[in-house]
C-alpha cells in the first residue's frame, strides 16, 4: 500500500489552498496532499508536504478520516492542522 495524506490547514476562518501552475483551463484550488516517504510518519509527512507546497509550519495535526484512493494499492489519510503564520 502507498499511503498518501491530504490536509486542511486552517487559521481562524481561513483555509490554506494550493494551486498547481501546470493546470491549464482556469483556477483550480485544493487542500494540500502528497505521498508518505519511506521511513516517515504520517505527522512528519503532513508537516513536510505543507512546508514544501505552502511554505507554512503547522501544529495540532489531527486525524480526520481515510478512504481508498483511485490508484491501485493506495490509501488516502486525511488530517486537519492549524497554521503557524
Amino acid at each position: 500500500i502507498s499511503p498518501a495524506i491530504i490536509v486542511a490547514v486552517v487559521k481562524g476562518d481561513k483555509l490554506l489552498l494550493g494551486h498547481n501552475r501546470r493546470h491549464r483551463g482556469g483556477h483550480v484550488f485544493s487542500v494540500l496532499a502528497g505521498f508518505v516517504e519511506p521511513g516517515e510518519s504520517l505527522g512528519e509527512c503532513v508537516r513536510r508536504e505543507v512546508m514544501e507546497e505552502g511554505g507554512v509550519e503547522v501544529k495540532d495535526i489531527r486525524y480526520f478520516a481515510s478512504q481508498p484512493w483511485p490508484f491501485p494499492a493506495s490509501l488516502m489519510i486525511a488530517f486537519t492542522a492549524a497554521a503557524r503564520w
